[in-house]
């Protein structure tokens, strides 16, 4: 349908993924951002987070390249770095490093720092001339028809001191985030705000860039050591990024929050199940402060099981916002795109209809995260695993132990994982053959 113009809240990716979209089916798409957006790629107030690492998944990465053809381009030579994630992605757990492919695959994305991606699509919107960005304002009521039925604008506040304004819109998209105000915006129109779900695993993070040596010469890109409910609640995450440097975070479950200061972040990172990641960064040069981040917990609106007004939508962070330590949230974000994308070309806009397969595509990445951080029994809004939860966790805690000595097991997490298969492909009975031998043969070596 082709709309005279949208509304985008939020310049975030799931907003400037929305906005993409929008941009094949509307002649004005205008980005509403509270921040003043910066030329070049740096930090902003906006996202907190963004001092944090962040994972492009490869289903992720290649949506972002279906929408922006040259954007991987852009990105290397801004300094990003090709990852192949079978051969330089390497992975500790249940007390062994991963068995890394010594052959290239397909299985490839980016590594580089948030601001860095952020910058790279603001760029690339920047070429459509129908996208424009309204910067320092934040959104503050819905504006809708007398009988409220129907979304017709949003109000915004400038947050530059210039009062008031209001902009009309065939369509509002809210991507704002964790912060989002949707449901009390919703309330006051006369609708009933949506339910709530939040399980919260009380993780901690803190990260510092560190410059890498000169004489630095091992083979991963990316390291993870990863924590283990329900007992070891520390993980280490170290990647190397654009600019030589080393992003280093390490995390700790149920308020196990690792220190801000420089001694007690090594002592952290030597308290690790490995002590490869405190070995690679102990002599490296710090060229940050520690950042502190603390906003984990999952929490997942469901707005499909409310009526919605005609004219309004929301998604990403918005609706369902995951543990970060699973690394879904931007490519989750890009299928959210990639949903509106196909919601745009039906003959009438129904939000409910949007907010229900939103829902849907959601439904896996919540399970995930969920059913993880619900190991430790110290997340709230746990539940206590069923007989068949426990059999389930049992099976993907052996595949990945088997994983980690068999090849072909590993390239079919790897594809699982980046969302490249069906995670119904780990119960195929030839996979779990598969697992159930290797677990055999592991025992008997044992």
């Amino acid at each position: 349908m082709k709309l005279k113009k949208a509304v985008v809240i939020g310049g975030s990716i799931a907003g400037l993924l929305a906005a993409r979209v929008l941009a094949e089916h509307c002649d004005s798409v205008i980005i509403v951002e509270r921040d003043r957006l910066p030329l070049q790629p740096q930090m902003r107030k906006g996202v907190p987070q963004s001092a944090q690492p962040h994972v492009l998944l490869v289903r992720g990465y290649r949506i972002l390249e279906e929408l922006f053809p040259s954007i991987g381009s852009q990105l290397s030579a801004a300094g990003a770095l090709t990852l192949d994630w079978m051969r330089e992605f390497h992975f500790f757990t249940q007390g062994r490093w991963s068995k890394n492919a010594v052959v290239s695959s397909e299985i490839v994305s980016l590594t580089c720092s948030r601001p860095l991606l952020e910058w790279a699509i603001r760029q690339h919107l920047a070429e459509f001339s129908q996208v424009q960005f309204v910067e320092q304002h934040r959104a503050i009521a819905l504006l809708t028809n007398p009988s409220q039925t129907q979304v017709t604008g949003v109000k915004l506040q400038s947050l530059a001191g210039e009062g008031l304004k209001e902009l009309s819109s065939d369509l509002i998209i809210d991507a704002s985030g964790r912060r989002s105000h949707a449901p009390q915006w919703l309330e006051n129109i006369g609708f009933t705000p949506p339910p709530e779900t939040i399980v919260n695993p009380f993780l901690g993070y803190a990260t510092r860039r560190y410059k890498q040596p000169e004489d630095f010469a091992e083979d991963w890109k990316v390291m993870l050591i990863t924590q283990e409910p329900p007992k070891n609640t520390r993980l280490g995450y170290l990647a190397k990024i654009e600019g030589g440097e080393w992003i280093a975070t390490l995390g700790g479950y149920g308020r196990d929050f690792p220190p801000l200061e420089n001694e007690g972040f090594l002592a952290f990172a030597r308290s690790l199940s490995s002590p490869r990641f405190y070995e690679t960064i102990k002599d490296a040069e710090p060229v940050s402060p520690v950042y502190a981040h603390r906003a984990t917990a999952n929490r997942l609106r469901h707005y499909e099981k409310i009526n919605m007004p005609v004219g309004f939508v929301v998604l990403g962070d918005a609706v369902c916002a995951l543990c970060p330590v699973y690394g879904q949230g931007m490519t989750v974000s890009a299928l959210s795109a990639m949903l509106l994308k196909d919601w745009l070309s039906d003959t009438e806009l129904q939000p409910s209809r949007f907010q229900k397969n939103l829902a849907k595509s959601n439904s896996f990445h919540w399970m995930l995260a969920t059913t993880q951080d619900s190991r430790f029994l110290t997340t709230l809004g746990r539940k206590e695993p069923s007989w068949a939860n426990k059999l389930l966790v049992w099976y993907n805690q052996t595949l990945i132990e088997s994983s980690n000595v068999d090849t072909e097991l590993r390239t079919l997490f790897v594809e699982i994982t980046h969302l490249l298969k069906s995670p119904l492909t780990f119960y195929h009975p030839q996979v779990v053959f598969r697992v159930l031998t290797q677990k055999k043969i592991s025992s008997n070596l044992s």
